[in-house]
């Protein structure tokens, strides 16, 4: 593990590590953007997938009124997020995605340390990755946008997993893909290694172009 992409400055020996899912462990990303481009196409709304990406990284509650992005729109938060979660489920059956190589540290790691998984997607949405992995009992804590008041970059996800795992926040390695998620861990207090420099060449090169919505 290289030392230039941890965040902030300064290494100690971690007691704990916490890791993003989306992403992170898994390319799903391009899955869930044709699932919301999917859902919003039937209502009129076209979807980028730029601007998907630099519209997600926190809760779907957050996330679902970036894309909409002022577009007059007939159906609630709710109902979108509820459409899209039954089409991804769909399309996760029909194609599951593959693992990133940040995975390759779960087996190793889960033998060594307590380690927990912290996510802004929903807990069905998770639940179903996880299983589709075959990772339902890896973590030791699961905290899911469902589980927190305020997404990331908020620190309040990251802080309850620590919690959890019985350890202090800056005895916390945490593996992140995003900038809100970078920016949530080092909310909290926490070392951070952007993995996004070991992701296929698409996402390299998409993070470099895309501008964040607010």
């Amino acid at each position: 593990m290289s030392s230039d992409h941890l965040q902030p400055g300064g290494i100690s020996t971690p007691r704990a590590m916490l890791f993003d899912l989306d992403g992170t462990l898994v390319d799903t990303m391009p899955l869930h953007f044709q699932a919301y481009r999917d859902v919003l196409g039937e209502l009129g709304i076209t979807l980028s997938f730029k601007t998907f990406m630099a519209a997600s990284g926190g809760a779907a509650r957050e996330t679902i009124p970036r894309l909409i992005d002022g577009n007059v729109c007939a159906l609630s938060v709710e109902e979108i997020h509820r459409r899209k979660v039954a089409r991804a489920d769909q399309l996760f059956s029909e194609n599951p995605p593959s693992k990133l190589p940040c995975a390759m540290l779960l087996p190793a790691f889960a033998r060594t340390f307590p380690i927990g998984l912290v996510s802004s997607g929903s807990r069905r949405s998770v639940e179903t990755t996880l299983a589709s992995m075959g990772w339902s009992s890896v973590f030791q804590v699961i905290v899911t946008g469902d589980d927190v008041q305020k997404g990331k970059p908020d620190p309040e996800g990251y802080l309850k997993g620590a919690r959890v795992l019985g350890a202090a926040p800056e005895e916390c390695l945490v593996f992140e893909d995003m900038d809100d998620g970078v920016a949530a861990a080092r909310a909290a207090g926490m070392q951070v290694f952007d993995v996004r420099k070991t992701l296929p060449e698409w996402r390299a090169e998409l993070d470099y172009s895309v501008t964040r919505v607010a």
